[in-house]
């Protein structure tokens, strides 16, 4: 039986793409992996999580790996919500899998971002049948087939359930990670990229004439400290903007 996981990395920054990884396993493979004793990507060092890198490309039957750029997240965003973003990317990943597997997986198991899970695997699935069968833009999601031979399972904390989606979100994580490092090499260290970094939130500040559009999340809330100059004692109040450049 081949068994498969998808995950995401960089969903919630303002700066740089969000990653998706999938990752196609045997039985084999699978035994492989706990071998490895492959967690969650949150779980163990950036160290470990390159070598794991390696080894798990090494294993796969297959995996695809989507960078989702800033661009591209704000432009999709005018449309669609992020959640819907994922779920779309995800039913790319299935088409491909489709297109170039022998056999598809029987099961892959999804991160959810969905509070109420089996809405995640609907939007999937639409995503999917939009695809595959080159509906028009009337095409009518809410009454659309929700029928695959493959069983997708979503579920929140996947990461940490199923080792096929702790795999993926190593991969996932791994690219992310490197994709920060080359524009840190560029840029200078901004932190960890999220808009409740400080370290981030000053970079933004004091560089946002300088800061190339194409790696920055322009429809992110990100909140600034303002100075109170009526207040001696300089207290410090938050605003809450959306970047302008």
């Amino acid at each position: 039986m081949i068994t498969s996981g998808i995950d995401e990395a960089g969903r919630g920054p303002v700066i740089g793409p969000m990653v998706m990884a999938c990752c196609c396993f045997d039985e084999n493979g699978i035994v492989k992996l706990k071998e490895l004793n492959v967690k969650d990507s949150k779980q163990i060092t950036p160290k470990r999580r390159e070598f794991l890198e390696e080894k798990i490309k090494e294993i796969a039957l297959k995996y695809i790996i989507k960078k989702i750029s800033p661009v591209e997240i704000d432009e999709t965003r005018k449309q669609i919500s992020l959640n819907d973003i994922e779920a779309k990317e995800i039913s790319e990943m299935l088409s491909e899998l489709d297109e170039t597997m022998t056999n598809m997986p029987s099961v892959i198991y999804v991160d959810s971002p969905e509070n109420i899970q089996e809405n995640f695997t609907k939007k999937i699935l639409k995503f999917y049948f939009a695809n595959t069968r080159k509906f028009s833009k009337s095409f009518d999601f809410e009454n659309s087939p929700t029928k695959i031979s493959v069983n997708i399972i979503s579920e929140h904390f996947a990461d940490s359930k199923y080792i096929e989606v702790s795999a993926a979100s190593i991969l996932a994580k791994v690219e992310r990670d490197r994709e920060i490092e080359n524009l840190k090499k560029i840029y200078g260290d901004f932190g960890s990229g999220y808009p409740s970094d400080p370290k981030t939130v000053t970079f933004l500040k004091n560089n946002e004439s300088q800061i190339p559009r194409e790696i920055i999340r322009k429809s992110w809330n990100v909140r600034f400290k303002e100075e109170n100059n009526k207040d001696k004692k300089e207290k410090k109040e938050y605003k809450q903007a959306k970047l302008i450049f």
